[in-house]
């Protein structure tokens, strides 16, 4: 049986190895890869992009699902429905929709991922979240079983959380509901999402997008935290903080493991707890084998330190900039 790269998947572009690879192509094919790595009592993951995750370095022993040739799209009318399966990329959906005339979706241009991870996380930026345009969900259970969730609302449960994330359930398409209109303002917004994220360097080497949340509890977003606490000095082996954007971690030249990633984010939370006392949760995902040390490290917990001037300071600064 053939040893398949997870490397050569992931967006990351670091990772081990797996010996059984399904990439279906319809949902009844995710149905017949469930059912079939069930029946092999296998432990299995899905990637879909990779945009959002890290895969470990370690050989898998299980399953993994690839999502990426689960490319149907397509209009359902001309009230603005499109019927849109897990593996488009979020760049060419947006396309997609402005070119048919239809606005909501301009925020998505240069998302890096697929629309099933993209759901799956409740993703938002430019004020978008994909929450607010999702209209029916179609997913495989860990049985094999199709699950239609037609009222998202009971799915969607706030700031990048769904219950997916507990439930295990594969997203394989969804219906959008965007509006017919001016497509002008959208172009327009397009147009800057790229060039934003282009400033700020965010192609420049394979990154997962931010490792941390933000915590809005907090009344400061993490990436400035992050700079506040000097961590865009920090490298571990081959990992690096972008010198643009302290919440992302690089790739750098393509020569860093999955360790190193890791190790490099550890540094980074420790460097906010010790300034600021915050403990910043993870919104990168990790798939595959974690080594204990490093999972132990990873899914510590420590409660909030007493507030500090610092902290103070820079939340006042924030909201500063915020007015501005």
């Amino acid at each position: 049986m053939p040893i398949h790269r997870l490397s050569e998947l992931a967006y990351y572009q670091t990772g081990g190895s797996c010996v059984r690879l399904y990439l279906p192509k319809s949902v009844s094919e995710i149905q017949d890869a469930v059912r079939e790595i069930q029946g092999l009592s296998q432990p299995f993951f899905v990637l879909g992009g990779g945009t959002n995750s890290l895969v470990c370095d370690d050989h898998w022993p299980g399953a993994v699902i690839a999502l990426s040739r689960m490319g149907g799209l397509r209009t359902l009318d001309k009230n603005g429905n499109i019927f849109c399966e897990a593996g488009v990329d979020n760049s060419g959906f947006a396309r997609f929709a402005v070119d048919h005339g239809l606005t909501g979706a301009g925020w998505m241009n240069r998302l890096p991922g697929q629309m099933g991870g993209t759901v799956r996380m409740n993703a938002r930026c430019y004020g978008g979240e994909i929450s607010q345009i999702v209209k029916k969900i179609t997913c495989v259970d860990l049985s094999g079983n199709i699950i239609v969730h037609d009222d998202p609302s009971k799915v969607f449960r706030g700031y990048k959380d769904t219950s997916f994330m507990q439930t295990g359930e594969i997203i394989a398409s969804v219906e959008i509901k965007l509006e017919p209109g001016d497509t002008l303002a959208t172009r327009e917004l397009m147009k800057f999402c790229e060039d934003d994220r282009v400033l700020k360097g965010q192609f420049t080497h394979p990154s997962c997008g931010c490792v941390f949340k933000n915590d809005y509890t907090v009344g400061v977003p993490s990436g400035m935290l992050l700079e506040s606490s000097g961590v865009k000095s920090l490298t571990r082996g081959g990992a690096i903080v972008s010198p643009q954007h302290a919440n992302f971690v690089f790739n750098r030249d393509k020569g860093a493991s999955s360790r190193d990633i890791i190790e490099l984010s550890l540094m980074m939370r420790e460097a906010v707890y010790a300034r600021f006392g915050v403990w910043l949760e993870y919104e990168m995902e990790i798939l595959g084998h974690l080594p204990a040390d490093l999972a132990k490290a990873i899914h510590e917990v420590r409660a909030r330190g007493s507030e500090t001037p610092e902290l103070e300071a820079l939340r006042a600064r924030f909201a500063l900039s915020v007015r501005v």
